[in-house]
């Protein structure tokens, strides 16, 4: 009876072996961490891609299994996705990188000890040049569009004049 307590024990509840923590199940693995692949696939980008951002040092897996495989945490697909859409917006990984990391110091309690004032002026005239960028951006964005509803259009009438002959 005590050898089947002791089964129970160590099946239902999460072990600590040298540090490390064993997990109860599979399925919570599954649950505390996501596979490149499934990442990817979540964040609809390449694992190519996760690779990339991890190069530039934009992600960084939380471990690797024996065999290799990259671990993340599921809280990294937020910021794959915040990834893919400054990319999609026209901003390079660099600028993605100092953007995340001004991110970073928002969170953080007490920034303004944490970050001498020349830092955040520093801060304020990068997030400024980017938002002049991206207005700039969404300008020519914005012509684009119009200059794709004029042909729109005129083919609608052609197509109509054609229709009636």
């Amino acid at each position: 009876m005590i050898l089947l307590d002791r089964i129970f024990f160590y099946s239902r509840f999460t072990k600590y072996f040298k540090g490390k923590i064993i997990m109860k199940n599979k399925k919570e693995k599954e649950e505390n961490f996501i596979q490149i692949g499934e990442l990817a696939k979540k964040t609809k980008v390449t694992p190519r891609a996760i690779k990339h951002y991890e190069e530039k040092g934009l992600l960084k897996p939380f471990k690797k299994t024996q065999g290799g495989f990259r671990l993340y945490q599921n809280d990294e697909v937020k910021l794959v996705e915040r990834i893919r859409q400054l990319k999609k917006a026209g901003f390079s990984l660099r600028e993605v990188k100092e953007i995340e990391e001004i991110n970073g110091f928002m969170e953080e309690k007490n920034i303004l000890e944490k970050v001498n004032v020349r830092e955040l002026e520093k801060m304020i005239k990068f997030l400024q040049l980017q938002l002049k960028k991206t207005e700039e951006r969404l300008e020519e964005t914005m012509k684009v569009k119009k200059g794709l509803e004029e042909v729109i259009e005129f083919l609608q009438k052609r197509r109509q004049i054609n229709s009636k002959t």
